[in-house]
């Protein structure tokens, strides 16, 4: 694993361990962070969340950009590395959903065709 995953995944447990425990929005609650996405250079990092309550996902969305500042705080508290991102961006994940998406997809197509073989 590069130098860049192994981060990212450091990064990726430390965050979702803040969101639970030490974020106090009740409007962040719900959320995994399903990827995270760091800069060469460590100064940004990508976080990509969902949520069980796929409904609210713009409200906790909204959550998460006002809580960053401190996310990024305690983050910078938790790890021991020489440079944390000082900047964390939240984007919905919605990768699952147009996986979903593409399974149904193909499941309409396969029915069809053994309908035609029938």
């Amino acid at each position: 694993m590069h130098r860049i995953e192994r981060v990212s995944e450091l990064l990726k447990e430390e965050i979702s361990r803040i969101i639970q425990f030490d974020v106090k929005d009740p409007k962040v609650k719900d959320v995994v962070i399903t990827s995270i996405e760091v800069t060469r250079d460590l100064s940004q990092a990508k976080v990509f969340f969902t949520s069980y309550n796929k409904e609210n996902l713009k409200y906790i969305h909204r959550g998460l950009m006002s809580s960053a500042g401190f996310i990024r705080h305690q983050l910078q508290k938790a790890v021991h590395l020489k440079k944390t991102p000082s900047k964390l961006m939240f984007f919905i994940d919605d990768s699952s959903e147009y996986g979903s998406r593409i399974d149904e997809v193909l499941r309409e197509i396969i029915k069809e065709d053994d309908e035609r073989d029938s």
